[in-house]
C-alpha cells in the first residue's frame, strides 16, 4: 500500500474543515441576487426588494432581513418554492415586474391608484401612513402631526420619489423640502439639526425612533395619510395573487401576522 504523505494528509484535513463553510456560504448567497436577470422558473419565487427600508426590508451583515424578508421566506414555504431576492432600485421595481424579471414586489409598497393602473396587489398586510420623526425636545411643536408644518419655515426631510415626498410637495405650498436618497441620511440630518422634521412611512419612522433613542428622537404618531401596504403582482398572474392572499389569510387565522408585525415594528 502506498503511503500518504503528511502534506497530502494536511490538505485533506483542511478541505474537510472548510467544506461546511463553503457549503453554508453557497446556501446563504443562493437566495440573493443583485441583478434582475433571472428567467422564469416554476420552482422559484423571484422577490423584488429595495433593501433600504428597515424594519420592513434591509440588509444586515450582507443578508436580506426584516418583516418583508421573513414573510417572503414563509410565503415560499407555503407555495413549496425556493425564493430568490432580487435587489432593485425602488424606481425600477414595477418595470421589472411588468417585464417578468421578478414575480412579486415585497418591499414595503403601498397601494396607490397610479400603481394599481399598472399592477395588481395582494390583500393588504399592514395599515400605515405618513408620520413625522422629530427631535424629542421639539415634540410639542409638532403635536398636531404633519399639519404643524403648514405655513412655517421648517425644513422638511423626505426620501426622493416616495409617498411622503409626493404628499409634502402636493400638500404644503412653498414647503422647504430637503430630499434624500436614503432614509438613514435623512435621520442623520435630523440629528445634526440640518432639517426640522422627517416625513416617511410609519413603520420606518417607528424603527428609527427606537434605534436612535439615545439621540433623543421621537415619532409623531398622528397619521397624515391612511395607506395600506401590500405585495405587487403582475395583473395576469392571478394564481400567485390567489396564493398570496391564501397565505395572508392563514397567518391572520392563526393570529401570526400581528405577532410578526409587533416583533419587527415598535409602537405599532
Amino acid at each position: 500500500m502506498q503511503k500518504i504523505s503528511p502534506l497530502f494528509r494536511h490538505f485533506i484535513l483542511l478541505l474537510a474543515l472548510s467544506l461546511p463553510l463553503l457549503l453554508s456560504a453557497c446556501t446563504a448567497s443562493d437566495e440573493f441576487s443583485r441583478t434582475a436577470k433571472i428567467g422564469p422558473d416554476p420552482s422559484l419565487l423571484r422577490v423584488g426588494v429595495s433593501a433600504n427600508a428597515p424594519p420592513l426590508i434591509y440588509k444586515k451583515n450582507g443578508k436580506i432581513t426584516g418583516l418583508e424578508a421573513q414573510l417572503a421566506r414563509n410565503l415560499g414555504r407555503f407555495m413549496g418554492k425556493k425564493i430568490k431576492f432580487v435587489e432593485l432600485k425602488w424606481e425600477n421595481q414595477i418595470d421589472a415586474l411588468e417585464n417578468n424579471e421578478i414575480d412579486i414586489i415585497m418591499s414595503g409598497m403601498s397601494i396607490t391608484t397610479a400603481r394599481q393602473y399598472r399592477i395588481a396587489f395582494s390583500d393588504p398586510y399592514l395599515r400605515a401612513g405618513q408620520i413625522m420623526l422629530v427631535r424629542l425636545r421639539d415634540k410639542a411643536l409638532f403635536s398636531t402631526g404633519i399639519y404643524s408644518l403648514m405655513n412655517s419655515n421648517y425644513i422638511i426631510g423626505t426620501v426622493k420619489n416616495t409617498t411622503g415626498d409626493l404628499f409634502i410637495t402636493q400638500t404644503i405650498n412653498g414647503a422647504k423640502i430637503k430630499s434624500f436618497t436614503k432614509s438613514s441620511d435623512a435621520v442623520q440630518a435630523l440629528i445634526n439639526k440640518k432639517i426640522d422634521a422627517f416625513v416617511y412611512d410609519a413603520p420606518m419612522v417607528c424603527h428609527y425612533a427606537a434605534i436612535n433613542e439615545n439621540a433623543k428622537l421621537a415619532p409623531i404618531l398622528t397619521l397624515a395619510t391612511e395607506e395600506y401596504l401590500a405585495w405587487g403582482i403582475r395583473k395576469e398572474d392571478r394564481q400567485l395573487q390567489t396564493q398570496a392572499n391564501e397565505f395572508l389569510q392563514e397567518l391572520k387565522n392563526r393570529q401570526e401576522l400581528q405577532r410578526k408585525i409587533r416583533t419587527w415594528i415598535p409602537y405599532m
